[in-house]
């Protein structure tokens, strides 16, 4: 029985996007050194009647490390990074936003398995957007919610007072500009003869 040259490249791809060899292991210091110094660049702009919660332009760092490169790379880029821009910003370590910025890299990573990285086409960007809404979505409630046991918040203001602000602004932010870096790095990967 012969398999097809779509279904062997599918395996192919579902194979590698779980690998992590040393151009991923570059590609996840980049992406999390990127994401932390932007970040810190941009914490000081808190949104008003939300706690501790900034204006993020930078959240789409692990969105596009993640459609770009992979899960693994994502899933580093915005945990590390987080931590990284957080501590750099005199804010500490909150773990549970920590891993709800890992959990955006993580998901957003997500689809390489529908996209194989090519974002040529409307369709590819789109999808990228898509798992880029639900990363978010996800990442900013796990890390809402969760702070109604650290912190010891109440339902109501986890959601109105967290995952509200933060999950509207990064999906402003980072819905808007993915695309942005999707055709800028599909048009440079065609400049190298890459793409």
């Amino acid at each position: 029985m012969a398999v097809s040259e779509k279904s062997a490249g599918r395996g192919l791809l579902s194979t590698s996007i779980w690998a992590v060899g040393v151009r991923q292991i570059v590609y996840m210091a980049l992406g999390a050194a990127l994401y932390g110094g932007l970040s810190w660049a941009t914490n000081a702009l808190q949104l008003p009647s939300a706690g501790n919660v900034s204006l993020r332009p930078a959240i789409v760092i692990p969105l596009f490390f993640g459609a770009v490169f992979g899960p693994w790379v994502g899933l580093f880029t915005g945990g590390i990074g987080n931590l990284l821009g957080d501590y750099v910003s005199g804010y500490g370590i909150y773990w549970n936003w920590d891993i709800g910025n890992a959990l955006i890299g993580f998901i957003a990573g997500l689809t390489l398995l529908r996209t194989a990285g090519r974002y040529r086409s409307t369709r590819n960007i789109i999808i990228a957007e898509v798992f880029s809404a639900v990363a978010i979505i996800v990442g900013m409630g796990f890390a809402s919610y969760m702070d109604i046991w650290v912190s010891k918040l109440s339902f109501v203001t986890a959601t109105v007072g967290e995952l509200l602000p933060a999950a509207l602004s990064d999906l402003i932010n980072g819905l808007i500009l993915l695309p942005i870096l999707l055709i800028a790095y599909n048009a440079a990967k065609a400049r190298s003869g890459r793409g």
